[in-house]
């Protein structure tokens, strides 16, 4: 009888571990993976000397957060040069993370950050992406990775416009395009955004505040995915800006439908 009950206790506690670690999951970006994926390829740059030499291979990071999913400790476990470690430690520190959770609250949690470099595929990234390397819009630039709201800056961020372009405001208009799905179910609303300008001019890290279905979201992303920035201002210094922007969509309304509204940007 007393085996038989440490029997029921110890598949009690096995259930209970196997539970328990089903309920935890790592450090994710809260830009989520699919637009993690675009991110990547956005900020991609492959190292001058490496291309030169052919040196390809993945990088690997571990690295540690806290209960807010600040990245408190980062260490390279796997290494392919020191260019191509300092590349992909570059694109890493953009990275803003959601923390662990275990049982439903968050704790302190590892992960692991990989990124492959591999000349075939960046080389036809560059064509995809119409560059090949980053280049600073503006120097110097700030290096503490700290991320400012735009009251803050002196001169706030402005969108790179196009010849024949006046404003942001017609330059999401050129490029955006009414989804059919939104179109056949007739939707009309607005979708909100937050991204960071870094101080490359590129965006980093958008997050959906308001989603609105029928393709809608996805083509806001999208947008803001192509556009690129001179960044903020401050002290002289290109800073990491936090943007905020809506972008309403109507069906039947100018082209395909859509006015862009920015959110304290001073635009």
């Amino acid at each position: 009888m007393l085996i038989y009950r440490l029997s029921i206790i110890g598949l009690f506690l096995f259930i209970f571990s196997i539970c328990s670690i089903g309920q935890y999951t790592e450090s994710r970006p809260i830009m989520g993976q699919k637009v993690m994926k675009e991110f990547l390829n956005i900020h991609m740059d492959y190292p001058i000397k490496d291309l030169q030499s052919e040196t390809q291979g993945t990088v690997k990071i571990n690295f540690t957060t806290n209960e807010s999913g600040k990245v408190t400790d980062y260490y390279i476990i796997q290494s392919v040069s020191a260019g191509i470690d300092s590349s992909a430690l570059s694109i890493f520190k953009l990275i803003l993370w959601a923390p662990a959770y275990s049982l439903g609250k968050p704790v302190i949690g590892k992960s692991e950050f990989k990124l492959k470099y591999n000349i075939k595929k960046f080389q036809k990234l560059s064509r995809r992406r119409g560059y090949k390397h980053i280049v600073y819009p503006v120097i110097p630039i700030d290096t503490t990775g700290t991320i400012y709201e735009i009251i803050k800056n002196d001169t706030v961020p402005k969108a790179i416009l196009e010849p024949g372009v006046k404003s942001v405001t017609d330059l999401i208009y050129g490029k955006l395009t009414y989804p059919y799905a939104a179109s056949r179910l007739g939707l009309n609303g607005k979708v909100e955004l937050s991204f960071i300008i870094e101080t490359n001019g590129l965006p980093s890290n958008i997050i959906v505040q308001k989603h609105l279905g029928g393709g809608c979201t996805e083509e806001a992303i999208k947008i803001i995915e192509l556009i690129r920035w001179k960044p903020g201002i401050i002290n002289g210094k290109a800073v990491r800006t936090l943007y905020k922007i809506s972008i309403n969509f109507k069906k039947g309304e100018n082209k395909d439908g859509y006015i862009p509204n920015q959110q304290g940007t001073g635009i």
